[in-house]
């Protein structure tokens, strides 16, 4: 029995779209209204007619000059043997009006056979080789109401100062803290002015993370004020954006008034006394007197010392009373160093009192 060419090829087109896996995508949520600036979630969903364990999914979204977009998070998942791939798109309007999300993703198709030649390193296969197919996805269209707020989202706003009076030309520090979610990434660092008050101001620092009301986490800018007079610290005032009231609203802070003591100036300390400053003069001659007390109170307790009772150390030879009995003793002390005080008694060279000072000096 001869087959028929044609039914073969037929057979191998069924087999082939056996294999093949379909995609479909679709949008699971997305915003109708945002205003400027402000943040919302796309997502969009692939979902494979199979396991699609050869596909792969490249999705770079960008923006135009309506809106910004960008991936927030990505999520690939097996449900009853099927592939299904979830991306949350980040969304922020950049101007009023009727704006259309129109993206599109590369879909990069490899066979098992091109895997199983790239990882065992066949000579003449050096790369995965890939069908590509460029997805249009579904559009969404979104109203971009006007905002001329600086930030959008659920934010606070804090003011702290270390200290409310200083010293002339010592540092007043400011922190200002800005808190919660929304378009933190736009942050534009404030600036403070204070007539008469030396500024220095810190880059803002940010402590932030994508979500998906935009950006959440807190915002820190540090000011340090000097100034040699008093000064008011004015209000800070923050336009905001409140997405949960949908309403604009001002952040206010207190105005805080500082202090400032005049300090010591270091020409005042270097000049003389007048001649009729008595004040002055009189202040010099305690300083000179308790100088001169001190000296003579040192002498004093020197004189004392030295004059202190001492406990006297009672001599073996003490109690003789005569050259030859102090002979007697020293002879039978055998201690050589007293040869020549007993030589000088025997030859009655020295007397009983002299022995006694040199025996002393001897020790």
């Amino acid at each position: 029995m001869k087959r028929s060419l044609g039914r073969l090829v037929v057979l191998m087109m069924v087999s082939v779209s056996a294999w093949a896996a379909t995609y479909q995508w679709r949008i699971l949520e997305a915003p109708k209204e945002l205003y400027v600036n402000q943040s919302g979630v796309v997502r969009y969903e692939c979902a494979f007619s199979t396991n699609a364990a050869e596909y792969t999914i490249a999705f770079k979204p960008t923006g135009n000059e309506t809106y910004k977009a960008s991936v927030l998070t990505q999520s690939d998942r097996i449900v009853e043997g099927k592939r299904i791939q979830t991306f949350d798109l980040l969304i922020t309007p950049l101007k009023a009006g009727t704006i259309e999300i129109a993206l599109d993703a590369l879909i990069r198709h490899t066979t098992f056979a091109s895997i199983e030649n790239a990882s065992i390193g066949r000579d003449n296969v050096r790369k995965y080789d890939f069908d590509d197919e460029t997805a249009q996805l579904p559009k969404a269209s979104i109203l971009a109401k006007a905002n001329s707020a600086a930030l959008s989202g659920e934010i606070t706003m804090e003011v702290k100062v270390d200290k409310r009076s200083v010293i002339a030309h010592e540092p007043v520090h400011v922190s200002l803290y800005i808190r919660g979610s929304g378009n933190l990434d736009q942050f534009v660092p404030y600036e403070l002015n204070i007539s008469g008050v030396n500024v220095f101001a810190e880059p803002p620092q940010k402590n932030i993370s994508p979500s998906s009301a935009g950006f959440e986490g807190e915002i820190r800018q540090e000011f340090a004020l000097v100034s040699e007079k008093n000064f008011i610290i004015p209000s800070i005032e923050l336009e905001i954006l409140d997405t949960a009231t949908q309403s604009r609203k001002v952040l206010k802070s207190q105005a805080v008034s500082i202090e400032v003591v005049q300090g010591f100036e270091r020409s005042n300390l270097l000049d003389p006394p007048q001649i009729a400053d008595w004040s002055g003069w009189a202040r010099y001659g305690l300083y000179g007197a308790l100088i001169v007390l001190g000296i003579v109170l040192s002498e004093a307790a020197r004189w004392l010392w030295k004059r202190r009772p001492r406990r006297r150390v009672k001599r073996f030879y003490e109690g003789v009373k005569t050259p030859k009995e102090l002979i007697t003793l020293l002879a039978l002390s055998g201690e050589k160093r007293y040869l020549e005080v007993i030589e000088g008694l025997e030859n009655k060279t020295v007397s009983l009192s002299e022995a006694k000072m040199k025996l002393e000096k001897i020790g």
